[in-house]
């Protein structure tokens, strides 16, 4: 089989390195990347760390580039990019796929599916969610700082009777953690609602997890912001736990006090764009197709500036 992991960042460089190291001698694998990062992973390969420092594994694709023309048709593509860059890449894996090509998303947000079909109308799209803490530490390096890598996913609602087989027997050999939800939905909406809610109070205020949660206003907002999104889930009919605002806000204390959110740090970078359309653009533009009011999620969004086009 032909697989591609479209971006190798934090998360696709994970699974990347993963999948290459069980099943390069089986498969033809390959990694789209940029700039230093490519070039780093074209002369010494890619390597994955974990916390401590250790080297676990060093992988050399069958080809990495930054052109999808380099590419063959391929059966399935891992599509973990930032969400500004997701038209883009949707146009640019429409061209190295087939009718039969799987395609599974890793990222962040409770439209990527309706994202990625607006613009790639090709194979079958799996809606799902990661829970995994990575990020590039230098070109050719991925580390990883925390998460299980668990990954949900579900049926295509396109093709509701097609069931991955390829992509869970690969999954099963590179030992990965991974679920086959029948309601996926649950999963990436309880996920969204800790995400977005903690990524668009720490990164309005520019303050760490811990900093949010001793802090009994920025709390409250980040409560209020779950809430909202519980308020949607429910006009759209997603079942979600009836603990499910206290059990999200309650999971960051389980990361140290200094922890800072991904959109956080690209708000911060100078010169970043960031997913803020992901977070506070979708909870508002769901909210008005609802009808539920989202004056918490709108007034820290707006107020701030946090839009990627901002940026």
């Amino acid at each position: 089989m032909k697989i591609c992991f479209f971006g190798v960042g934090g998360v696709g460089g994970y699974f990347g390195a993963l999948v290459s190291r069980a099943l390069q001698q089986e498969h033809d694998i390959f990694f789209v990347a940029r700039g230093a990062h490519k070039n780093a992973i074209i002369a010494e390969g890619l390597t994955l760390k974990k916390s401590g420092g250790e080297e676990l594994i060093r992988v050399k694709p069958a080809l990495c580039t930054d052109k999808v023309d380099d590419l063959p048709f391929c059966d399935i593509i891992i599509l973990s990019v930032k969400g500004y860059n997701l038209e883009e890449a949707a146009h640019e894996i429409a061209k190295i796929s087939k009718e039969g090509t799987v395609v599974l998303p890793l990222l962040n947000g409770v439209d990527i599916y309706e994202r990625i079909r607006a613009h790639y109308h090709k194979g079958i799209v799996l809606p799902s969610c990661v829970y995994v803490g990575t990020h590039i530490e230098s070109p050719g390096v991925i580390y990883q700082k925390g998460g299980d890598g668990k990954i949900s996913m579900g049926k295509d609602p396109l093709h509701p009777g097609f069931y991955p087989q390829n992509l869970v027997e690969i999954f099963r050999k590179a030992q990965l953690n991974f679920n086959w939800e029948e309601n996926v939905a649950t999963a990436i909406w309880t996920k969204y609602m800790y995400i977005a809610a903690y990524g668009l109070v720490t990164a309005a205020n520019d303050k760490t997890l811990g900093e949010v949660l001793e802090n009994p206003e920025l709390s409250s907002r980040t409560i209020s912001i779950m809430k909202e999104i519980e308020a949607i889930a429910k006009a759209l009919q997603i079942p979600l736990r009836e603990d499910v605002v206290s059990w999200s806000f309650e999971r960051a204390k389980e990361f140290p006090f200094v922890t800072t959110t991904s959109f956080q740090r690209d708000v911060k970078g100078k010169g970043k764009r960031n997913e803020g359309d992901l977070f506070g653009g979708t909870i508002i533009r769901l909210g008005e197709e609802t009808g539920v009011p989202v004056p918490v999620a709108r007034e820290v969004y707006g107020k701030t500036n946090l839009n990627d086009s901002q940026a």
